[in-house]
């Protein structure tokens, strides 16, 4: 009990100084355009910035789903993380999806490496790790599509809202559903912060300890209100832990999602800061 105890301690710990995935898009845009959209991974939010080259391999391209629920690639186009669609958008809703396949990462001595506990000598923590992001886009005139906003899109963790993000104010609730494999998550932690929150804080931000302005659990139907206190571009997480299935090769398989809430127009300054450090 003591060593499970332990390793969940030190996966809590590395879940702290994980980067974020999120998707940077517009929440709405005229029908007829290209989409242009970045892919977030970074301590950093909302500043997206270059993805290290060593890590450009985890990440699928960003993802577009529809009202039919297609889901095909944006490509790549400029810097590593600049994303745009095949074709131009026609009217409707669409989800706009981040995926950060499972990776290996184990600590040692000398830091992290994309390796099991076999594979790096001294190890002393390994975590599978996956991460999604998502946001909602509005194109044209049409009304948000319903049965877009409520469906998942398939991501193993998901927080899959059951109001639009995008028309959130300020003291308003939205109802988050998060699920696991498909299944509602019950006593799920949902965390949220804005640039603007992180903003009145930057060294803590800096140093992995971004202030967080709301925190809440899931119901037994793995629902949870997220309230915004103030203005901003909120980001809102859930992270899920189980243990590994063979221990002697990692310890734990950790799953890690996100989603976009623009409240209000008040945004933070641009910053243009960069730290690089542990997955």
């Amino acid at each position: 009990m003591k060593q499970w105890m332990l390793l969940g301690l030190l996966g809590l710990g590395a879940v702290a100084q994980a980067h974020d995935v999120w998707v940077a898009a517009p929440k709405h845009q005229p029908a007829g355009q290209i989409l242009h959209a970045d892919l977030g991974y970074s301590h950093d939010f909302p500043n997206v910035e270059k993805i290290a080259d060593d890590r450009v391999h985890i990440f699928k391209p960003l993802q577009l789903t529809d009202k039919s629920g297609k889901t095909v690639d944006l490509t790549n186009k400029g810097e590593n993380y600049q994303y745009v669609s095949k074709s131009r958008l026609k009217d409707g809703s669409y989800w706009v999806g981040a995926v950060y396949k499972p990776t290996f990462w184990s600590q040692n001595s000398e830091g992290w490496k994309q390796k099991t506990l076999k594979d790096l000598p001294g190890a002393t923590y390994c975590e599978q790790a996956q991460m999604f992001g998502k946001a909602f886009l509005q194109v044209g005139s049409a009304g948000v599509d319903e049965s877009v906003l409520t469906r998942p899109v398939g991501h193993e963790l998901e927080l899959v809202p059951l109001k639009n993000p995008n028309e959130v104010k300020v003291g308003g609730l939205l109802p988050i559903k998060v699920l696991y494999k498909g299944k509602p998550l019950a006593k799920a932690t949902v965390t949220a912060s804005s640039d603007t929150l992180a903003e009145m804080d930057l060294a803590a931000t800096h140093d992995h300890r971004e202030p967080q302005g709301f925190s809440g659990k899931t119901d037994k139907d793995g629902v949870v209100n997220v309230i915004p206190l103030i203005e901003g571009l909120w980001k809102i997480k859930a992270a899920h832990q189980a243990d590994y299935a063979d221990k002697s090769v990692c310890q734990q398989d950790n799953a890690y999602a996100t989603l976009i809430m623009p409240v209000g127009t008040k945004r933070a300054a641009e910053r243009h800061e960069h730290h690089h450090h542990q997955h």
